[in-house]
């Protein structure tokens, strides 16, 4: 089988040709490959540099191709070739250099250098027509170059020739086949005495096996695994499309592959279990989209892990491809290009089998680079980026934190939970895939979850607010001592006020309320730096005293009141408690409580008498009572005192309380000027400016003092 630019191809009567052990073949003619697989072929020029240039024929033209092809039955036996497809058709090998025994340098964008690793060490330069047929080139060249170093030691051990396995251990071989095979269908049957004969039998052969379940057993369904990487110093979430039954060491793999982080620094975690290489999945309970694991990483000093080491695990990674979801099964022998195993191979091939013949022996330039993937199954990133096609741009906003795409519909990044930029437009034509359908129904149910909970909390505390306000005494919720007696209180022992939440004893409270002079009691809380100005309140009171001492306290309160009043008047009847703030405009105060009608200008009770007949009767009765004489020098030292006068019309003793300069008498009902303490009109009446006072006349006062007396 051969591979050009075109596809495969189908040798008439191919047999397999070895090439010689020289480190390269020169001027051959003719392909000396053999049945080998192509992986990639590309048209380049050659130009000459070094002490020792290789003299080829042709060189400069155009027409050379440089092909890299691979032996599938053999580990590491790669070729590169130099062929020249001018003239008839066919193409002629000009070189041929097996990759273990030379080294390949890039230059530059578009010029690579191969030099032969022995002495003289001849060297050779490539020129690439464009640099991204040298970068695709380049990548299947080192890795495949890693590659064949790595499998070179085991290769250059001697090795006596062998044409075929020893007839006995042969025998051996197929008789613990068979009983693998005997045991595997006891269990499945459930025959435990045939399964436990067969296992004795094996354990007496110490045959190497490896048991797992059958990948039968589990369903072959891809879901999305929700990861929570963490490391040292950050963390983020990533969704992993994985599959139940694969195993721990599966999931390890596709890490390194998909994000590089290497299966030594990775340590699983899930269902708080720490997940060891061989279980798989399922077996932790790993079954639906949206199921969680625990990824943390160690630090490479940690886990021993060298660049050199990172790198080569790439480089394998690079041709061995993603390992196969499902539980391994047992390596099949691969034959080798002869027919017969080789002993120091490998269980397993580096490549899959060949891709199907096709009829065509030329064909574009470049190949068909899909087939080259699907053949050597490369999934490293940087090999993603190189021989997969540009697709249309991905629909999404891209975080300004760490550039991760994100849903057109998602809030905020994946990644990072950045918020969604506000200048971000979802596109009109945007339909949500099945799985952010869900996460959007998802999170409509948690803020309706969310909502609901702050709805109950908050009647919750309502209800708690209304029961504690219907509370005349608050108790204290925890313990705590009191800041006058330095009592420890209990929950529920003492009294929390409710103005300053401060907690005190009841018997404390108690005395500070009996023992105050003033009707609004005070906080009694007090420290070196603070004096609390808060008071209790009414009700806060009257539960802590007796109904007596509440009263009294009542009481005081009136009485300090009164006595605190400007316009307060108590009533004449004796020991009446009833008093009142009368106005400027108020002659008479009905006491509320004796129910007698006190004269406010007299400043006595005097029912069925006006003020000029109460006042000449005190005089009458002065000379003989003593209370009317006490009263009769009340109102004398009122009139020289300036707080009272006679009415300058009927005589009698009036009095202002408060407010302007205007008055009327309240027997002859004339209108005085207290400041000129005569009439404040004329002869006839208000408006008559021809007497009286004469205020505001020619915009004058009717004296320097005038409090307006209209």
């Amino acid at each position: 089988m051969s591979l050009t630019s075109g596809g495969w191809t189908q040798t008439p009567g191919c047999a397999p040709v070895r090439s010689a052990a020289l480190p390269g073949t020169y001027g051959a003619s003719g392909s000396l490959l053999g049945c080998q697989t192509v992986l990639m072929s590309v048209r380049v020029s050659v130009c000459h540099s070094g002490i020792r240039p290789l003299c080829l024929p042709g060189a400069g033209d155009d027409s050379l191709r440089l092909q890299l092809s691979m032996d599938p039955g053999k580990s590491g036996e790669f070729r590169l070739t130099l062929q020249d497809s001018s003239g008839t058709g066919r193409s002629v090998t000009i070189a041929e250099f097996d990759l273990r025994t030379v080294k390949y340098e890039v230059k530059s964008p578009k010029c690579h250098e191969l030099s032969l690793a022995a002495p003289p060490h001849d060297r050779i330069s490539f020129n690439f027509r464009c640099e991204q047929e040298a970068q695709e080139w380049a990548t299947v060249v080192i890795s495949a170059l890693s590659e064949a170093h790595r499998v070179a030691p085991q290769d250059n051990d001697p090795q006596p020739p062998q044409q075929g396995l020893h007839p006995h251990s042969t025998l051996s071989l197929q008789q613990k086949e068979d009983t693998c095979i005997e045991l595997t269908r006891a269990i499945e049957a459930g025959d435990v005495q045939s399964a436990s004969d067969l296992a004795a039998t094996l354990a007496r052969q110490c045959a190497a096996l490896k048991i797992q379940p059958s990948a039968k057993d589990y369903e072959d369904t891809e879901i999305n695994l929700a990861v929570a990487v963490e490391d040292s110093s950050s963390s983020c979430c990533v969704t992993v499309k994985v599959s139940p039954h694969m195993t721990t060491a599966a999931l390890k793999q596709q890490m390194f592959l998909e994000y590089g982080f290497h299966p030594r620094v990775q340590r699983w975690v899930i269902g708080q279990c720490l997940c060891t290489d061989q279980r798989s999945l399922a077996s932790y309970g790993v079954r639906q989209d949206g199921d969680t694991a625990f990824l943390y990483l160690l630090s490479a000093r940690h886990a021993r892990l060298t660049f050199q080491v990172l790198q080569r695990d790439q480089e394998s990674a690079l041709l061995l491809g993603t390992p196969s979801l499902s539980l391994p099964k047992p390596p099949l022998a691969a034959a080798s290009a002869n027919g017969a195993p080789s002993p120091g191979q490998r269980p397993y091939a580096t490549l899959p089998s060949r891709l199907h013949t096709s009829s065509n022996t030329g064909g574009s330039e470049r190949g068909n680079v899909h087939e080259i993937r699907d053949l050597i199954n490369l999934q490293m990133p940087q090999l993603n980026k190189a021989l997969t096609p540009k697709t249309a741009s991905i629909q999404g906003w891209s975080c300004p934190s760490c550039t991760y795409i994100n849903k057109p519909t998602r809030p905020g990044c994946e990644i990072c939970s950045t918020d969604r930029p506000d200048s971000y437009v979802i596109p009109g034509g945007y339909r949500p895939d099945a799985l952010e359908l869900r996460r959007i129904q998802q999170e409509k149910e948690a803020v309706r979850q969310y909502q609901q909970a702050r709805e109950k909390e908050r009647r919750e505390n309502f209800a708690r607010l209304v029961m504690m306000d219907g509370r005349d005494l608050l108790p204290n919720p925890e313990s705590v001592d009191c800041r006058i007696c330095y009592v420890d209180l209990k929950p529920a022992e003492g009294v929390l006020l409710r103005e300053c939440l401060h907690c005190f004893c009841r018997e404390c409270l108690r005395s500070v309320i009996m023992l105050s002079e003033e009707p609004e009691v005070a906080c009694p809380y007090r420290d070196d730096t603070y004096s609390c100005t808060c008071s209790l309140q009414e009700r806060e009171i009257r539960a802590l005293v007796p109904a007596e001492e509440y009263e009294r306290w009542l009481q005081r309160g009136l009485s300090v009141a009164e006595s605190r009043c400007e316009g307060s008047y108590h009533c004449a009847t004796p020991d009446c408690p009833g008093w009142c703030v009368y106005e400027d405009t108020v002659n008479v105060f009905p006491c509320p409580v004796c129910r007698k009608h006190n004269c406010l200008i007299c400043k006595s009770i005097h029912e069925g008498m006006n003020c000029k007949q109460y006042q000449d009767d005190l005089a009458a009765r002065a000379i003989n009572d003593s209370a009317a004489r006490r009263t009769t020098h009340l109102l004398k030292t009122l009139v020289q005192s300036g707080e009272a006068m006679h009415c300058p019309q009927c005589g009698i003793i009036v009095q202002k309380r408060d407010g302007c300069d205007w008055l009327r008498c309240t027997v002859c009902h004339i209108e005085i000027c207290w400041v000129t303490r005569g009439p404040r009109w004329g002869p006839t009446g208000p408006g008559d400016t021809s007497g009286g006072c004469r205020c505001n006349v020619n915009n004058q006062k009717c004296h320097p003092k005038c409090q307006n007396c209209h």
